[in-house]
């Protein structure tokens, strides 16, 4: 088993975010998070990553527990991740944005630089790499800040909203770059809203809904869920499926 979270719990205050959620990721699974707004899937990932203190509940890597391990500690283990909202250094240029990831693995700035440029040519950045971060648009964005955690050589990646405010053409090349990155032995926690990134992706998906997991499965399986219909479209979407229309059609808007 590569990682584990055991009845992961985050609170704030009298409020549980997450209550008592599990899961489990074999080497190379592909699995997504949904659920609506406020649903406590991203508290969830964070408390993955190490960005957020647990209340309670344990999380290991390959055995090993790392709940008490900082983000860093985290990264050089191979666990890796991105921001829903990207965090570039405006006023470094790509390639240097590149380099601070290669420098978890590595003190050498040449060695670093080798490395930087070999993933942003790998993502398709490569003759970016010259200028300056705060020139991206959300599409240049969003993909270095995947350059970047691919640069840490991580065995696990996770994914916040790295396709939001792309078009359909973007979230297409997304897609394509996410499947290789999968194919190169990288397994992946994916964040996402837009129900065609997960249908795509995902081998297993695992919904919240008010801070607890209410399914767990394949996407078809949990698109088809009624309780997942009803927690993530809200009730109104009931009636649409009963009437005919699929889920995945209704899919990938915020709850009614």
């Amino acid at each position: 088993m590569l990682l584990e979270a055991r009845d992961i719990t985050k609170a704030f205050g009298s409020f549980k975010a997450v209550d008592a959620a599990s899961v489990t990721l074999q080497q190379g699974d592909v699995l997504g998070l949904i659920g609506p707004n406020g649903a406590g899937k991203s508290t969830f990932f964070n408390c993955l990553t190490g960005d957020l203190a647990l209340t309670a509940g344990k999380v290991f890597l390959e055995g090993h527990d790392i709940t008490n391990r900082p983000p860093e500690a985290r990264a050089r283990l191979g666990l890796a991740r991105t921001f829903q909202v990207p965090q570039t250094f405006e006023g470094m240029t790509v390639l240097e944005n590149v380099m601070i990831g290669a420098f978890l693995r590595t003190s050498h700035r040449a060695e670093a630089e080798t490395k930087a440029r070999a993933v942003l040519a790998r993502v398709g950045m490569e003759r970016l790499a010259d200028a300056p971060a705060r020139s991206l648009g959300t599409p240049g964005r969003k993909r270095l800040e995947i350059a970047r955690a691919l640069a840490t050589e991580p065995r696990i990646l996770l994914l916040d909203e790295a396709m939001a405010g792309l078009t359909q053409r973007e979230v297409q090349l997304a897609i394509d770059l996410v499947r290789d990155i999968h194919r190169s032995g990288i397994t992946l926690v994916i964040v996402e809203h837009i129900m065609e990134v997960i249908m795509s992706l995902a081998s297993r998906v695992m919904v919240f809904h008010q801070g607890r997991e209410i399914a767990h499965g394949t996407p078809q399986e949990v698109t088809s869920n009624p309780a997942v219909i009803a927690a993530y479209l809200g009730t109104r979407a009931a009636a649409k499926v009963a009437a005919g229309h699929t889920p995945i059609e209704l899919m990938g808007g915020p709850a009614t």
